[in-house]
């Protein structure tokens, strides 16, 4: 939790047939999600074979986020019944978005994601993101950032560092 004695909602609702759900500890789910090449490349910044995600790694990463922002579940509803297929942390510094499954990707649910990053820090009263990380290979990353207003402060070798003055 961000702001100590906030509570986090047990959902956000997002347009069209996406929400986003409060981690309830069940890691386990993202581990498919996390052993996919385009996620564990674009977000981990991982090309070793011999290092992709294993349930630890998921479970650690979750245990951080959860402890260190609000942690949610993206899920899609699909034949009535909501369905993880991604995750997000709200914070203020570097909010990290993962879309697990190829068949969302690219069709502006990032965007509709960091929206709601955006609004809920906004609502519990933050002025800025600072150090939004993207790996300079993951271009639609980039342009989500640019087009939501992010500006470019810092750069190195892999990575731009992105601000955005909420």
């Amino acid at each position: 939790m961000p702001i100590p004695g906030i509570n986090q909602p047990e959902t956000i609702q997002l347009p069209g047939p996406y929400r986003l759900r409060r981690y309830d500890g069940h890691c386990e789910l993202a581990l498919p999600g996390y052993r996919d090449p385009m996620v564990y490349e674009n977000s981990e910044g991982i090309f070793d074979i011999d290092k992709i995600p294993d349930l630890d790694y998921v479970q650690s990463m979750c245990r951080y986020l959860d402890a260190n922002g609000e942690l949610y579940f993206i899920e899609a509803l699909e034949k009535g019944v909501y369905v993880p297929i991604g995750d997000v942390t709200v914070k203020d510094e570097n909010p990290p978005i993962a879309i697990w499954r190829g068949e969302y990707r690219g069709k502006g649910l990032g965007t509709l994601v960091m929206r709601a990053v955006i609004s809920r820090l906004r609502e519990l009263g933050y002025e800025r993101i600072h150090g939004s990380t993207v790996y300079k290979w993951n271009e639609n990353s980039l342009k989500m950032h640019l087009k939501l207003g992010f500006k470019v402060v810092r750069e190195t070798e892999k990575d731009y560092y992105l601000d955005l003055e909420l």
